[in-house]
């Protein structure tokens, strides 16, 4: 009995080493390549944390996509945010109240805003937006949100209990909320994110290349107009919150 679990536990020992590997080779060619086409870490990185969020978020009954959006949506919008604060903040750059315009809510909450947040999730050439809209825009231009309805609604809504709730149809509501989405996966999912970003100005990219992939694969149960607005709904409320929301 003993030698067959032993022979079991070797099993699995290889199996992990060779994974381990495999995963050396494949970051070791990321890195080769990266002069050649800085995206890389992002595309491949992108369809890894896909998968893994799909295993996360998996049940008896499968994955529901309007979560896996939202997930995808809310760490997306909060990678933007922490890109932020880690280059600019962290180092020096900025203080805090240079790099955001910081409001206070009445519920306690400061709420984080600027141009040097957006500028990641909407405004830059390739942004977690433009990722993501532009798989969406593929299936007719009428696909896009209304960014400005959204970022109006995130704006009007911060400290009272609307703030972060996708305006969505009903139907198409995530099971899970995006700051719960937040809070329980962005310590788990950071560490794989960074074996596959030089930089943290690299993860919302990383993210919108899942969006798009998910976009994609879920066409035929969620349309991509409604997909790509459920992902902005969660993106962009969660950019403007800091890491102590995240904080036990």
């Amino acid at each position: 009995m003993f030698g067959k679990l032993f022979a079991k536990k070797n099993k699995q020992e290889t199996f992990v080493q060779a994974s381990n590997t495999q995963e050396d080779v494949l970051l070791s060619l990321i890195k080769k390549k990266r002069k050649e086409d800085p995206l890389i870490g992002a595309r491949i990185g992108g369809k890894e944390i896909t998968q893994r969020l799909i295993k996360i978020l998996k049940n008896e009954h499968g994955v529901h996509v309007e979560t896996l959006l939202a997930c995808i949506g809310s760490l997306g919008g909060y990678a933007c945010h922490m890109a932020v604060r880690e280059i600019i903040v962290n180092t020096g750059k900025a203080k805090e109240n240079e790099a955001f315009i910081i409001v206070g809510g009445n519920d306690g909450n400061n709420y984080y805003f600027g141009d040097l947040v957006n500028k990641p999730l909407v405004e830059d050439v390739v942004s977690f937006w433009s990722l993501a809209g532009g798989t969406a825009q593929h299936f007719g231009k009428d696909c896009l949100p209304d960014l400005q309805s959204i970022f109006k609604h995130v704006s009007s809504s911060i400290g009272g209990e609307q703030f972060g709730i996708p305006q969505v149809p009903e139907k198409n509501m995530p099971s899970i909320l995006p700051i719960d989405l937040v809070k329980k996966l962005w310590p788990v999912i950071l560490p794989i994110v960074d074996k596959y970003c030089e930089s943290p100005a690299e993860r919302p990219l990383l993210f919108g290349v899942s969006a798009q992939e998910v976009i994609e694969m879920g066409k035929d149960t969620i349309p991509p107009g409604i997909a790509i607005k459920l992902l902005m709904e969660c993106a962009v409320p969660m950019s403007k919150i800091g890491p102590e929301w995240i904080e036990d």
